[in-house]
């Protein structure tokens, strides 16, 4: 089968970024979840909290992130302004990250109508802030008979072929699967609005897909994964 495509979500529950290529390592694809906004619980804001991070653009630069905020508003912080030592709750899990001043990210809070902070992840962390394993894997033919597009399932790899594989290995790298991504309601949200349009496509995943679509796995050989090469599957 083939790498159909691939993504990063450089700030958890935020707009995607296609990229070509990118190394693969213990914690996914570099760059992936490696910010999040973080709630007055201290835990990881997702889109069940706040829709509207659907709608905000990051872009990565040599000196830091930037933030379009759904087109109303910016912001851009430097690596170094995230010093703060802070604790991430992502699903119990608790992830050491940096937080950069409150102050600096007020229009971010004005945007989506909360208290928060942003947060990086530490350099020493030993996971991302993603919600389980570090890369979920999915098919385009899963995606036949529902009725949204890939982008609902916010995957780091696309694959063309069928899900019935323990293992996928490609020139450099080796995934072994984990377990299935079972789904929620961030699947009704349009990533383009962040606007909630249920009640599928989580309806047909119920009734046919016992609630699943994609596959978590971990990275037992890292390297350097492309769109478009070939993965095997074991």
């Amino acid at each position: 089968m083939h790498v159909q495509a691939l993504y990063v979500y450089p700030v958890k529950a935020c707009r995607a970024l296609a990229i070509d290529a990118a190394l693969l390592g213990a914690l996914g694809l570099e760059q992936d979840r490696r910010f999040a906004f973080l709630g007055e619980d201290g835990c990881a804001l997702t889109q069940r909290d706040a829709p509207l991070l659907a709608t905000v653009r990051p872009e990565l630069h040599e000196n830091g992130l930037r933030l379009d905020l759904g087109g109303l508003a910016e912001l851009d912080l430097r690596s170094s302004e995230f010093s703060e030592r802070v604790v991430v709750d992502v699903w119990g899990k608790r992830i050491a990250g940096r937080a950069a001043p409150v102050a600096l990210t007020a229009p971010a809070a004005d945007y989506l109508g909360l208290h928060l902070r942003l947060v990086a992840l530490d350099p020493d962390a030993e996971r991302s802030f993603a919600d389980s394993r570090p890369v979920l894997v999915a098919s385009t033919a899963m995606l036949a008979g529902l009725a949204v597009g890939m982008e609902r399932f916010r995957p780091n790899i696309v694959v063309d072929g069928p899900e019935s594989w323990g293992a996928l290995e490609g020139p450099h790298v080796r995934l072994e699967r984990d377990k299935p991504c079972g789904r929620c309601e961030v699947t009704t949200i349009d990533q383009a609005s962040g606007e909630r349009r249920g009640p599928e496509p989580l309806r047909t995943l119920t009734e046919r897909f016992e609630g699943n679509f994609g596959v978590y796995c971990r990275v037992t050989r890292p390297g350097r994964i492309r769109r478009g090469e070939t993965l095997q599957a074991a």
